[in-house]
């Protein structure tokens, strides 16, 4: 079998590439899934504006889909920068996913069982 490799100082590159996003990965701190919306209903006091047709309360709510199934939470206004935070690190990981998939696919492009192409002329 013939295989195509890449020159050695691309593959080093793209390994040290590599062991660095896999260290990011270690270091990410607590994550979750999800997304915030600002979302307008009524209070359910009967004596309330809203309930006679008035303006809305505005409420935060986390959707989270889980098992095929859509979770929705209250998030109260002093969860709010933690529930951000932890949604802004899962981002940050799909990111590294993302380059780390990149990474080792150009390391398997240079092993290809196929040899090199040919040039037709």
């Amino acid at each position: 079998m013939y295989t195509v490799s890449m020159d050695e100082d691309t593959r080093q590159r793209l390994e040290a590439k590599r062991d660095a996003l896999i260290d990011q990965l270690h270091q990410l701190p607590n994550f979750m899934r999800g997304t915030v919306y600002v979302r307008d209903r009524k209070c359910g006091r009967t004596s309330c504006a809203c309930a006679r047709g008035g303006p809305k309360h505005s409420t935060r709510q986390l959707v989270v889909h889980l098992k095929g199934r859509t979770q929705t939470r209250y998030v109260r206004t002093g969860e709010m920068e933690n529930v951000q935070s932890l949604i802004a690190v899962y981002e940050q990981l799909w990111q590294i996913v993302n380059q780390l998939t990149e990474v080792n696919l150009e390391l398997l492009r240079g092993e290809h069982p196929g040899g090199p192409r040919s040039k037709r002329s």
